[in-house]
């Protein structure tokens, strides 16, 4: 062992390149010398280890004039790539002005950890969320296991295969999965590039072809499964079960996520002498939106409306998750009685009936949605019959909910 101080570091370089030298005491507690450098092929952090300093300083210069150097092999250049180095030998014979183009390069786009990157990008999500806490939520379940995947590298080292390699590593990730943690990808690589992280153009996520992901026929609940849900609905989730299926609301606007800043659809929102109720941006998921008290939903929610509040005031306070562990029990329960809860049956089944009586441009409307998207996401093309015998369904008449079910919701008791 060489007699130089054991806190001593020091960086060996040849050119632009830097290598740190420092000690390093083994588990085992004898001492030695390592090096470390970034891979060029990889970008991930590379060590090697001796027992002697010289030879350590040795291998290390080694490494960095191997690095300063370069490993290209010219054998498998691109003919575009040998024309562009023909055009550059002719415009600087001595390519004097490498060394000045690579150092204004890695000012213009220095290095940036894909960690670091995906921690400051939800940091900036989260910062400036606004009303909805679900972009959020999303971009950290798809880049958090990215980051872990791709630790310690450099954003602009991975390459267009390694994301697509990522993306369809998962066996259980469907098409549709695939396709939203791409999106997911694209979104930090365009952040990364408007913060000067990346080039102009194209990044490499955006040139990772998005999977294709055929949409399923969207899941509804027929007349007759929706009598068994309204007939034993618990009193405290009648409010919510009743205005989704004959109001078309989603879950969220009636029992927004934790988090956002959205504010549930209130009882102050109907204008029942108009029979009309006016969702307020706050509450929508899209824009305001004005959705027509029917019939069927004024005979459910009538016996229970109060002044003002919350429609889903009664459903217990929500997890971290986003929900009250009192809701998803009851959708499992009301789920064991018809084959299993569907998730936003309700929803889709409002707009394929609402659609079947009006036509999908007003249902879509009513819904908060584009016609296009309430075309290709929520209709399932049900007839008038069905749709009639939908917004039939009243309490005592063929529901058989008596007084006594109205009188145990918490807004009579």
């Amino acid at each position: 062992m060489s007699r130089k101080k054991e806190n001593d570091s020091e960086f060996v370089r040849v050119g632009s390149v830097s290598i740190l030298l420092y000690p390093w005491r083994h588990p085992s507690g004898r001492q030695y010398w390592r090096f470390v450098w970034h891979d060029p092929e990889t970008g991930r952090r590379k060590y090697a280890t001796r027992a002697d300093y010289k030879d350590a300083k040795k291998a290390a210069r080694d490494k960095a004039v191997e690095l300063a150097n370069g490993s290209v092999d010219f054998t498998k250049l691109t003919d575009q790539q040998r024309r562009a180095i023909t055009r550059l030998l002719a415009a600087d014979a001595t390519l004097a002005n490498v060394d000045e183009f690579l150092a204004w390069q890695a000012r213009k786009y220095p290095k940036k950890d894909l960690a670091e990157a995906v921690t400051e990008l939800l940091t900036e999500v989260e910062r400036n969320k606004g009303d909805s806490i679900q972009n959020l939520r999303t971009l950290r379940k798809n880049l958090t296991p990215l980051a872990k995947h791709f630790a310690e590298r450099d954003l602009a080292s991975i390459t267009t295969k390694e994301i697509s390699d990522y993306v369809a590593s998962n066996p259980n990730w469907g098409n549709r999965t695939r396709r939203n943690i791409r999106g997911s990808v694209v979104t930090l690589f365009r952040w990364a590039q408007a913060h000067e992280w990346l080039p102009d153009g194209k990044t490499a996520a955006e040139r990772v072809p998005a999977p294709i992901s055929k949409r399923k026929t969207p899941e509804t609940w027929s007349p007759e499964e929706m009598i068994t849900l309204l007939q034993n609905v618990r009193p405290e989730y009648l409010s919510w079960l009743a205005a989704c299926a004959f109001g078309g609301f989603r879950t969220d606007e009636i029992y927004p996520l934790t988090g956002g800043t959205k504010s549930p659809l209130d009882w102050s929102d109907f204008h029942w002498d108009r029979n009309i109720i006016i969702v307020r941006e706050e509450t929508s998921k899209t824009l305001r939106r004005v959705v027509p008290i029917l019939p069927a939903l004024r005979a459910w929610l009538w016996p229970i409306k109060q002044a003002s509040g919350p429609v889903g005031a009664a459903m217990q306070p929500p997890t971290k998750q986003g929900r009250g562990k009192g809701a998803i029990a009851e959708t499992k329960r009301l789920g064991e009685l018809v084959g299993g809860w569907r998730k936003n049956a309700i929803r889709h089944s409002w707009i394929s009936y609402r659609a079947a009586l009006v036509g999908i441009g007003q249902a879509s409307m009513e819904a908060g949605n584009s016609e296009s998207e309430a075309k290709k996401s929520y209709n399932d093309a049900k007839g008038p019959d069905e749709a009639k015998r939908w917004f039939a369904l009243m309490p005592q008449k063929n529901c058989g909910a008596s007084a006594e079910h109205f009188r145990k919701h918490p807004a009579n008791r």
